[in-house]
Parts: C-alpha cells; sequence; structure tokens
C-alpha cells in the first residue's frame, strides 16, 4: 500500500531536465539586441547583475526573517527595471522580455523520463501531487506550458513568488499550510540532496532522492527517512 498521501515534487532536474548559459558574451549581446534595447551587450549584463543583486536586498528586507542567500527575488522586477533604463520605442514589455532572456539563454528543455506519466499515474491512485521550486514564475509558467506539465498538479508554490528558496524551511511550511498538507502523510521527490532532501528533513518531511547530472556530487549519505530512485516510474512500484 502506498504510504503517502501527498507527493511534493521539485521541477527542475527533476520533473524537467534544462540547461541554460548566460555566461558568453554573445549570450548578452544577443538579447540586448532582440529585445531593441539602447546598449550592447556588456552593459545589460553588467547592468542586470547589479539589479539582482538590488532585487536580493530589497526582497530580504520584506522578508528579513529569511537569511539573505535563501531570498528569492522575483526577476519580472530586474526586467521591468532594465527596461525603464534602457528600453526604446520597440523594446517589449517585461514578460516579453523575460521569455526572450530565457529562450536565448536556453541550451536544452525536455521532460525528464516518465515525469508527466508518474504525476498522472499517482493523481489516479488519489493521491495528490504538488510542486515546489525555486524557479522564477516568468520562466517557469511557459516551460510548464511547452511541456505539457501545467494542471498536473494540486498546488504549485514557486520561490519567486514567496521570496524565498529551498533549502529554507518556511518555503515548506508555506506550501504544507496554504494546501492543508499532512506532513507525516507527505513525500518530497528532488533531485538535489541540500535544497531538496536538506530541506525536507529540516521540516519533518520523508524525502526520495532522485539523482541526475545537475545534481552535482552524489551524497556520500542520505538521511534516514529518505530513499534513493533511479527512475520517476519507480515512485508506482
Amino acid at each position: 500500500m502506498n504510504p503517502y498521501a501527498d507527493y511534493i515534487f521539485d521541477l527542475y532536474g527533476t520533473l524537467i531536465d534544462v540547461k541554460t548559459d548566460e555566461s558568453s558574451a554573445a549570450f548578452w549581446e544577443r538579447t540586448a539586441c532582440g529585445a531593441s534595447l539602447r546598449c550592447d551587450g556588456e552593459t545589460l549584463q553588467n547592468a542586470y547583475l547589479a539589479l539582482c543583486r538590488d532585487e536580493v536586498r530589497r526582497t530580504h528586507a520584506a522578508h528579513p526573517d529569511v537569511p539573505e542567500p535563501l531570498v528569492e527575488p522575483e526577476l519580472t522586477n530586474v526586467f521591468s527595471r532594465l527596461l525603464l533604463r534602457f528600453g526604446g520605442a520597440n523594446a517589449p514589455d517585461a514578460q516579453a522580455f523575460a521569455r526572450l532572456f530565457r529562450k536565448n539563454s536556453t541550451v536544452f528543455l525536455r521532460p525528464m523520463p516518465h515525469a508527466a506519466e508518474t504525476l498522472d499515474a499517482l493523481r489516479l491512485r488519489g493521491c495528490r501531487v504538488y510542486l515546489l521550486s525555486n524557479a522564477q514564475a516568468c520562466f517557469t509558467d511557459d516551460e510548464l506550458d511547452a511541456l505539457d506539465l501545467t494542471g498536473r498538479f494540486d498546488g504549485v508554490l514557486l520561490s519567486s513568488d514567496a521570496g524565498m528558496k529551498k533549502p529554507y524551511r518556511g518555503l515548506f511550511e508555506q506550501l504544507l499550510s496554504t494546501c492543508g498538507i499532512d506532513r507525516k502523510a507527505a513525500v518530497m521527490v528532488g533531485n538535489d540532496a541540500v535544497a531538496d532532501i536538506g530541506g525536507a528533513t529540516d521540516a519533518g518531511l520523508d524525502s526520495i532522492y532522485l539523482h541526475t547530472w545537475s545534481s552535482g556530487a552524489r551524497p556520500k549519505t542520505l538521511p534516514p527517512s529518505c530513499r534513493e530512485i533511479a527512475d520517476l516510474a519507480e515512485l508506482l512500484l
């Protein structure tokens, strides 16, 4: 018998396999040009990084109990401020700019094996499935649509909406409280030993670890409340 009523999933590296690259000068130049900005790529990069730091400070001021490294700003604010500074008559709005930025930086985007099928099968068994992700809504909403994952969750909480990110316990508590999840009957499924597994353990949740290429080094140990799987389909066994 399935011991869990509720499954809480990480997104990137767990349900979606994605690689992005914002490191090249060509990316910044292409993005500045594509958005019809009145600046070159280097100027855009420097301004973007500075505004990200400023948005972290602003978000931390709104969430003073959250350690600053675990604060998550809303990047739409950064894109809006960049457009105010560099946008011309043909510049896009902030959401369109965010889409362009993400498109230009994405190397690949694809579902993890058996992602949608596993979510659907769990719900058919009467389980509830939730998404708890360190992610930006201005990127993630479109990517869920593109990979046909929208509508497959009973609840979604993204770090950009909460102003905090995993492994901060407050993010887990917000999902549990908002969605009425009993932590004793719930499990966190993720590929990050610190953000997903460590955060879940701190919040009193069981966890399931899926090691993927984006996980980094395999953890030497996992908490007693965690088990490891090699494929999402194993959740149905």
